[in-house]
């Protein structure tokens, strides 16, 4: 997409985060782990090829009236937009271990926050991995300048229900954590977006009020790496996901359900602690 990074910078918060930074075991029954960091959302492929196209046409509808599929194609960007921004995403979290092999945490983002549980099943001592699965609960909810890039576009407010669940397998040391693993996400969200069509020299100034349904699976893979010594750690972790999605949307009298999503490359670094 043009210019991802000053827009990844205008939209700082508001995507929800995709990182885990969580090594592979829970913590020392009744310890804590915790992270603090940065994650950068960028998505690539059908994604960018769509706000593209829409921005073209948000250009194209100050000189000419714009066609209803050309409308449902600017909306199918927005939403597409809302899904998953380019974006700068700081987070933190913290989990506890009330039994062994089990751990509870809690996790926030701007606009989002996390409840979660893991279970540890492998133990490196015992298996040579470390091996653990985890359940999450995410709501997120934010509204976002969409009309600074679709300039015909506002959204009026965006909410979002997701439940994760990650898998992760790994080895550790005193100086070093090594994670990786698969993550499901199954959200199911809704919207309002707001088409103001200026006035041209054949039509006047118009606007249409869109409202979005729908739900969305997202199938990642991603791996970690970090550094430091006992308690202490900086970490970096790389997330690769493809988005699918079909929502239901309704512009003026015309509803459709278009195919969207694509490919979102999640980098990020954090500082990791365990007490």
């Amino acid at each position: 997409m043009k210019m991802v990074l000053p827009i990844a910078v205008a939209l700082s918060g508001c995507a929800a985060t995709l990182s885990g930074f969580q090594p592979a075991h829970v913590p020392q029954k009744h310890h804590v782990q915790a992270e603090a960091g940065f994650d950068v959302s960028v998505p690539v492929g059908t994604i960018t090829r769509t706000i593209d196209a829409a921005e073209s046409l948000s250009n194209a509808a100050k000189n000419r009236s714009l066609t209803t599929d050309e409308r449902n194609q600017v909306v199918e960007a927005g939403t597409n937009l809302a899904l998953d921004p380019p974006a700068l995403v700081a987070h933190a979290g913290i989990a506890w271990a009330p039994f062994d092999r089990w751990e509870i945490g809690l996790r926030a983002s701007s606009g989002a926050w996390r409840a979660g549980v893991r279970r540890q099943l492998l133990v490196q001592e015992t298996h040579g991995w470390d091996l653990t699965v985890g359940l999450g609960l995410q709501r997120f909810s934010y509204k976002f300048p969409v009309g600074d890039f679709v300039g015909v576009l506002a959204l009026e407010d965006f909410t979002r229900w997701s439940v994760d669940v990650p898998v992760i397998a790994g080895k550790r040391g005193d100086w070093y954590r090594l994670w990786g693993g698969p993550r499901l996400v199954l959200s199911k969200y809704s919207s309002r977006l707001r088409l103001d069509l200026p006035a041209t020299g054949s039509t006047a100034a118009e606007t249409i009020v869109a409202t979005v349904d729908g739900d969305a699976t997202l199938i990642a893979l991603q791996g970690g790496v970090a550094l430091g010594y006992r308690h202490l750690f900086i970490g970096v972790e790389l997330t690769v996901a493809r988005l699918f999605s079909q929502p239901t949307l309704d512009v003026g009298t015309t509803r459709f359900t278009p195919d969207i999503g694509g490919w979102i490359i999640y980098p990020g670094v954090a500082l990791l602690g365990e007490f």
